[in-house]
Parts: structure tokens; C-alpha cells; sequence
């Protein structure tokens, strides 16, 4: 019988030991369950500030384009896809803006000695205004901006031309005409500049 007693003893300290390992193996794995479930609702705290977070950068982008392009259709008569179109294409290149500066010398240049010019003497200036806007015809566009820029100068440079021609032809009324409308596209070209 004392074998007895001391084999429930021992079965019931085994019985003991094992449930204490396994209430322990129970533990850590609630607690691992816990460390994860904690990981994971600060992962998704984090994923929801982000995401208001890139909300909120996104809506202050979209702020300042609104306001960009407000102020370029009050400078300049295009509808707002358009306007957003060139206030979002990406500036133009260092060697794009050379281009159109020494583009916009050049016809300067041109327009005050076409202008100050003789009708007789002309054809020589307007040939050389000629020239100007057949370089610009040339040159390849890299940004919605700059296609925009580039149609507003060769019709500006059009209607130079073409007011040009007409006062070399006696026609004062219609190249009057032909310059206020080139003056026109002329400021619309400048009030795109600074977006390109």
C-alpha cells in the first residue's frame, strides 16, 4: 500500500508538473497572442494617420493648384482642364528656357525695326521675322506647358506678320488689326511663361 501512496504521489506531482507546463506554454503563447494583436492595431493606427496624413498633404496640393490655376485663367482666357494641364506639366528645361529667351530677343529685336522701318525697306525685317517664327515651327515641345506657350507665339507671330504685310500693302486698317491681335497673343504667351 505505501507502494501505492507514493505512485499516486508521484502520478499526481507528474500530473501536476505537466499541467503547470502546459498552463505555462498556455501563458506565452497568450501573451505572443497579445504582443501581435498589439503590433497589429498599432500598425493599423499608424497605416489610418498616414493615410490622413497623405489626405491631407493631397488636399493641400490640390489647394495650391486650384489657387495656380485661378490665377493663370484670370491672366489668361482657358478652361480649367487646360489651365490644370499646364499648371501641373513639369517645368521646362534650362535649354528650353534659353531657347525662348533668345527667342523672345530676337523677335524683339525684329518687331521695333519692322516697326520703325519704312514701308519700302520692309521685306527685309518681316523676312527676318520670318525666320524667327520658323525657328520656333522647328523647335520640339517637352511639356503641355510649353505646347501651349509655343501655339500662343506663331499665332502672335502670325499676326505680326501678317499686319506687316498688310501695311506694306497700303492696308493701315487691317494691320492695325493684325498687331493689336498679336499684342494680344503676345501677353497670353507672357502670362504662361512663368508656368513653364
Amino acid at each position: 500500500m505505501k507502494y501505492l501512496i507514493i505512485g499516486l504521489l508521484v502520478l499526481a506531482s507528474g500530473m501536476f508538473y505537466f499541467m503547470h507546463q502546459s498552463n505555462k506554454a498556455s501563458a506565452e503563447r497568450l501573451k505572443q497572442a497579445e504582443i501581435a494583436h498589439q503590433q497589429k492595431v498599432k500598425a493599423e493606427a499608424e497605416a489610418e494617420q498616414n493615410k490622413l496624413k497623405m489626405a491631407e498633404e493631397a488636399k493641400a496640393q490640390k489647394i495650391e493648384v486650384d489657387s495656380k490655376i485661378k490665377n493663370l485663367q484670370s491672366k489668361y482666357q482657358m478652361d480649367y482642364l487646360e489651365a490644370k494641364k499646364v499648371v501641373e506639366s513639369p517645368e521646362m528645361s534650362k535649354d528650353g528656357r534659353a531657347f525662348y529667351v533668345g527667342l523672345a530677343g530676337r523677335w524683339s529685336d525684329a518687331f521695333k525695326v519692322a516697326n520703325s522701318t519704312s514701308r519700302i525697306a520692309l521685306s527685309q525685317p518681316v523676312k527676318d521675322m520670318q525666320q524667327i517664327k520658323r525657328d520656333l515651327e522647328g523647335r520640339a515641345t517637352e511639356t503641355a506647358c510649353e505646347v501651349k506657350l509655343k501655339q500662343e507665339l506663331l499665332k502672335s507671330y502670325d499676326f505680326a506678320i501678317d499686319g506687316f504685310l498688310q501695311f506694306m500693302q497700303k492696308n493701315e486698317i487691317l494691320s492695325t488689326g493684325f498687331i493689336n491681335a498679336s499684342s494680344i497673343f503676345q501677353e497670353n504667351a507672357n502670362a504662361l511663361i512663368e508656368y513653364c
